[in-house]
This record gives structure tokens, C-alpha cells and sequence, in this order.
């Protein structure tokens, strides 16, 4: 993508991006407008602001992970600033947490079918396993392990360029009922 946001102009970026195997590129900067009423306002009014997220870049690809029942992630490649930290140069916990919520709540949207209401998250598990630097680029990654009638069970990861485990989650989500109420 020759018109990424500087910020992901670094190698290991411009390496994943050029990949053929991503499907549905799409490229977003900090770019809210007032009288923008989207879906998603803590992402269009509160992050994309020009500290937070800087710019990202949304796109599927093979998973490759075992536990993995569709064969497809969801993932972001985010830029950050220090509009997400909760100690300087640290991204705050509560941020890997809605990364994770929002990564992998798309990806359960997306494998739910033909159904206009977004599932619910049931619940989510966040491990913490290092610290997200800011300002700094990180990789978010989701893929569905199981399908159960209204249920969808999904993992994430947010690594960093070398691949280095930074969050991992386990969540739960479940679709709305349609048809006739009983």
C-alpha cells in the first residue's frame, strides 16, 4: 500500500502488507469529522484523535493458527501514540482489552451469518503477557475456534513486528435471536 500512514512505513509493515494473501485492505487514519455520527464513537471521537491511534489498517488473511475452524483472521495492523497510555511509553491495559473486544467481536460479526445485529460479548479473557511500547506499531490478530448454535468462541493476539506475544484473549459471543419471540 504505497499510501500507508508514515508511521507504518517501517519494514516489517511494508512486509506484510505487500503480501497477496490479504483480502479486504482497507486503511483508516486519524481523520474524525465533527457531525460524524458512525457506530464505534470510542474509536471515531476518542481514539482516532491524532494521539491514540494514529492510523491502522484492517485486512483478512489464512489463519494458521491449529484451534482455527474457519481458515480466516481478522486482523489490525495499529499504529499507536501516547494518547493510549497508562504509564509513558506503555500502552494502558483497559486499551489491549478494547483492541482485543473490538478485533475479535468483528470476527465473530463476520462468521455469525446474515444477521444486522453485531453478537454480544459474553465474556473475554485478556492474558497479559508484555507491555505495548508507545509510541510504537503492533499487529491484532482474531480467528473463530467454535461455533455452537448463538455461540461463537474466538482468540486474538496483539504481537509486536517480530512476532513477540504482547495480549492474548478468549471470548465468548453470542448472536441475537431472530424470528418471532416465543
Amino acid at each position: 500500500m504505497s499510501n500507508s500512514h508514515p508511521t507504518l512505513q517501517v519494514p516489517w509493515c511494508q512486509k506484510l502488507l505487500s503480501s497477496p494473501s490479504l483480502q479486504g485492505v482497507s486503511e483508516f487514519a486519524s481523520r474524525f469529522q465533527p457531525g460524524d455520527e458512525r457506530s464505534n464513537n470510542i474509536f471515531q471521537q476518542t481514539l482516532y484523535n491524532g494521539k491514540a491511534v494514529l492510523a491502522h489498517v484492517s485486512f483478512t488473511r489464512p489463519c494458521q493458527e491449529p484451534d482455527a475452524t474457519t481458515g480466516i483472521e481478522e486482523c489490525n495492523l495499529i499504529s499507536l501514540g501516547t494518547g493510549v497510555d497508562g504509564k509513558n511509553g506503555r500502552a494502558h491495559g483497559g486499551f489491549n482489552a478494547l483492541i482485543l473486544d473490538q478485533l475479535t467481536g468483528g470476527c465473530a460479526y463476520s462468521s455469525a451469518g446474515p444477521n444486522p445485529i453485531p453478537p454480544a460479548t459474553a465474556w473475554l479473557n485478556v492474558e497479559y503477557k508484555a507491555p505495548i511500547d508507545t509510541p510504537g506499531v503492533v499487529l491484532a490478530r482474531a480467528w473463530v475456534t467454535g461455533m455452537e448454535r448463538r455461540k461463537i468462541w474466538v482468540s486474538g493476539v496483539i504481537e509486536d513486528g517480530e512476532g513477540k506475544v504482547l495480549a492474548t484473549a478468549r471470548s465468548l459471543y453470542v448472536t441475537a435471536r431472530t424470528g418471532p419471540k416465543l
